[in-house]
C-alpha cells in the first residue's frame, strides 16, 4: 500500500504551483513576465525533493526560494558568459594593436 499523501508538503507544493499557473500566471499582463514565470518550472519541478526535505518553509516560501536559487544560478552563468567575452574582446584588442 502506499504512503499517505494527503497535506503532504509535495502535495502543498503541487497544488500551491497548480494555483499559481492558473491564476497568478494568467493575470500577469505582460507577456515577457509570463515567459519569466514560465521558466521557473523546470527548476521548481527538478528541486522539488530539496523543497520537500526544508519542511520548515509554506510552499510558497518553498518556491519563493528556489526560484531565487535559479536566478543566482543564472546570474552566474551570465557572469561566466560576460567574463568570457570580456577576454575574448581583450584579446582581439591586443591583436589589432
Amino acid at each position: 500500500m502506499g504512503r499517505v499523501t494527503r497535506n503532504s508538503m509535495r502535495g502543498r507544493i503541487q497544488d500551491t504551483t497548480a494555483q499559481l499557473k492558473r491564476r497568478y500566471r494568467s493575470a500577469l499582463k505582460d507577456d515577457d513576465m509570463q515567459r519569466a514565470f514560465d521558466e521557473l518550472w523546470p527548476a521548481w519541478s527538478s528541486e522539488q525533493g530539496a523543497m520537500i526535505n526544508a519542511g520548515i518553509l509554506s510552499p510558497l516560501d518553498l518556491l519563493l526560494l528556489t526560484a531565487a536559487a535559479d536566478n543566482r544560478k543564472e546570474i552566474a552563468e551570465l557572469r561566466r558568459v560576460v567574463q568570457k567575452i570580456s577576454e575574448m574582446v581583450r584579446e582581439l584588442r591586443e591583436i589589432k594593436a
